[in-house]
């Protein structure tokens, strides 16, 4: 592992590395200044400057005509946009996320791993939707979100353990598992009744179900889920909300070439 790593380091190309830090830095912080940017990445204003001039050129960064602080070009929205259709995950979820729309009236979601959080890559919003934070392309934490807890207890069991020690666990309310013992008793839940559910976790009155979708190899590809307020899923609908979460979730997986082994 240390030699592959090495490996890598060896062939990075310091210029592209520092250009990738300026525009994940202007990802996190929506705008900034020259001097601010150079602060961050502890690089000098000299060779950022040319730096950001390439990149602007290229419709990576654009700066304002008000303040003159950069910010993310459009190029970024052109590139994802390419991304996101050709994803062959969305394209199996999304006729089924929107039969689930359609069924209950809830905002849908599709979420990924990405790194050690959920990534939202798709969010159909319901005439019930609630006023959350999340929209496509936001991380969510995986402790306390359906996707998040689905995703860990549909991968391999040893990546699962390996997350299980490295992630944060941030604490919403007092219903989150905000430490591993209590994580890992609820994956065990989750994999038993083949769905997750984020009852109060990480916003009060809100709850969430959440399915897995395999690929053709069978690995965890990602995870549907559908949010609703706490009154409109309450206990005795749980049951029947989360069977058309699995079967809506069981049909993107067909689409994907997934068939599941006979017990």
């Amino acid at each position: 592992m240390a030699e592959e790593s090495a490996k890598q380091d060896r062939y990075a190309i310091q210029s592209v590395d520092k250009a990738l830090d300026v525009i994940e830095q202007l990802a996190e912080l929506e705008s900034a200044s020259l001097i601010e940017l150079a602060e961050r990445l502890g690089q000098p204003k000299s060779s950022l400057y040319r730096i950001i001039l390439t990149l602007e050129n290229r419709g990576f960064i654009a700066r304002s005509d008000q303040d003159g602080k950069y910010c993310l070009g459009f190029k970024q929205l052109v590139i994802t946009k390419n991304l996101l259709e050709k994803n062959s995950l969305r394209a199996a979820a999304i006729p089924e996320m929107n039969k689930l729309v359609e069924m209950f009236g809830d905002t849908v979601n599709l979420g990924v791993l990405s790194d050690e959080s959920a990534l939202y890559v798709e969010i159909i919003e319901g005439t019930h939707a609630l006023r959350m934070t999340d929209r496509v392309g936001s991380k969510a934490p995986l402790n306390a979100t359906a996707i998040g807890k689905t995703l860990l207890a549909f991968m391999k069991p040893d990546k699962c353990e390996r997350l299980l020690e490295t992630i944060s666990y941030p604490s919403f309310t007092e219903h989150t598992a905000g430490n591993k013992e209590k994580l890992m008793k609820r994956i065990e839940e989750v994999r038993a009744k083949g769905y997750a559910l984020d009852d109060q976790e990480i916003v009060e009155g809100a709850r969430c179900i959440a399915a897995p979708i395999f690929d053709m190899f069978g690995h965890v590809a990602g995870a549907l889920s559908i949010s609703g307020a706490l009154h409109r899923f309450p206990d005795e609908k749980i049951a029947g909300i989360s069977s058309e979460v699995k079967q809506a979730a069981a049909n993107a997986s067909r689409k994907l070439g997934y068939v599941k082994r006979a017990d």
